[in-house]
Order: C-alpha cells, then sequence, then structure tokens
C-alpha cells in the first residue's frame, strides 16, 4: 500500500478512517473537497514515508495545510491542527500520531490545503433545536468555522424547508445574514445530495473560498449535536 493516499483513493475507514472514508465518498458523488492526501492508519514515519509526505504537500501549492485525525470509530472526536507549514508538518503528523496512540488509537492524518474562507460553517439535515426531518437548519459565520466550534463567535442560523428550499428566517434580519440566497440554496442543494448518498441524518462543515463551496468534512448526528443545542 502506498504510504500516502490521495483523499479519492479509497473509502475504506480501516485504512484511512471515518472521516478519510466519508471524504472520498463526497469526492466520488462529485462533492467539492478540499484539494489534500492522506496517511493511512498505523503508516510511520520512516525515511520514504517523510519524503512522499513532503512531495505530497508540494503538490497542494500552499503555504499552509490544515491537519485532522481520523479513526475509525463513529463517536471518537477528531483532533485538528490548523496554520501548519512545510517545516513543521512532519513534526505535527508524529505529534497527532503520538497524542493518538497515549490514548490507544491509530490514526490516518487527513492533510487538506489551509482555506482563506469568507463564510463557513454547519449544515444539518435534521433541524437538531426541534427534532423536525422536514426542516434543515445552517450554521453560518464570517471567517473559518472553528471560531464557532471554539466559542469566539455566535453563527447566524437559518432554517430552510428541506422540501421546497424556503428560507424561514426566524429571528436573523435578511440585510445582516452572511450568506447570499444563492449561497442558502446551494447548501440546500449539497445537504440534500448528501444525506441522500450517505444515508441517515447528518452534518456536513462547510466554507466558502473565493466563492467557491467546499465540504470539510461530514459526520452522522448523534446525540452530541443535539445537545449541544439544548
Amino acid at each position: 500500500m502506498s504510504k500516502v493516499l490521495l483523499l479519492d483513493d479509497t473509502d475504506d475507514p480501516e485504512i484511512v478512517g471515518q472521516m478519510g472514508a466519508q471524504l472520498a465518498r463526497l469526492a466520488k458523488i462529485g462533492i467539492r473537497i478540499v484539494d489534500g492526501f492522506v496517511i493511512p492508519i498505523g503508516q510511520k514515519l520512516e525515511f520514504g514515508a517523510s519524503n512522499e509526505i513532503l512531495t505530497a504537500f508540494d503538490k497542494l501549492n500552499t503555504e499552509r495545510a490544515v491537519l485532522r485525525s481520523s479513526v475509525n470509530l463513529q463517536e471518537y472526536e477528531s483532533e485538528t491542527l490548523r496554520h501548519i507549514g512545510r517545516d513543521a508538518l512532519l513534526g505535527a503528523i508524529s505529534y497527532m500520531q503520538q497524542n493518538a496512540a497515549r490514548r490507544g488509537r491509530l490514526v490516518a492524518i487527513v492533510v487538506q490545503r489551509d482555506l482563506n474562507a469568507e463564510v463557513s460553517g454547519t449544515v444539518h439535515s435534521v433541524n437538531p433545536v426541534t427534532l423536525d426531518k422536514s426542516e434543515i437548519l445552517i450554521e453560518a459565520n464570517l471567517w473559518m468555522n472553528h471560531t464557532v466550534l471554539s466559542g469566539e463567535s455566535e453563527p447566524d442560523m437559518l432554517i430552510v424547508n428541506k422540501r421546497t428550499g424556503a428560507l424561514s428566517l426566524e429571528s436573523n434580519d435578511e440585510d445582516e445574514i452572511y450568506l447570499s440566497p444563492k449561497q442558502i440554496s446551494q447548501l440546500h442543494g449539497l445537504i440534500r445530495k448528501v444525506e441522500k448518498h450517505l444515508g441517515g441524518a447528518i452534518s456536513v462543515d462547510w466554507a466558502y473560498d473565493n466563492n467557491r463551496l467546499y465540504v470539510l468534512r461530514a459526520r452522522p448526528i448523534n446525540n452530541k449535536t443535539y445537545e449541544r443545542f439544548k
């Protein structure tokens, strides 16, 4: 097996973990994901592997990357390192592998180009506030989504009818929301397509970079998702 895999090379979670497998499945149905590669589960940073990893990074044509751990467990929280340059790449990978090993885990490492997003967020195929399956909930904020996840900012919360795509502004003023009508329509179409192909209630992290929609990751909606909105 290759020491470095492209994101769409395999959707086997035993090789690339659940996150890597989901990204491969999304790419295969025509969803735009961020350029990157995967260091498979169990791959050690020996001399040959290190050279392949650095070569793969150079092909991304970026100064900075985002690293995410990916394991073959649905409930495992992914570790993320951002703004990693070439000089720090191998050290960051080693750190993530060792950190997972201390928890008794073997991880794949997903390495992707670091986006300079204008707006980002999460779209849920079920309204996690009301549990209404006929509604989609879009969370959106300026810049990258980690500002919401870290509590640094509060996102817009937009309710969209799953069948019609009609927007319910709720407490949001139409002139103040971060997303354009076209972007809301694109996110509505995206979550319906992902839900259809992956099955079940699902959340998708997304970002717009240079007005292009990218999917960062997809994961099943579970009790932890619902707890966040209580």
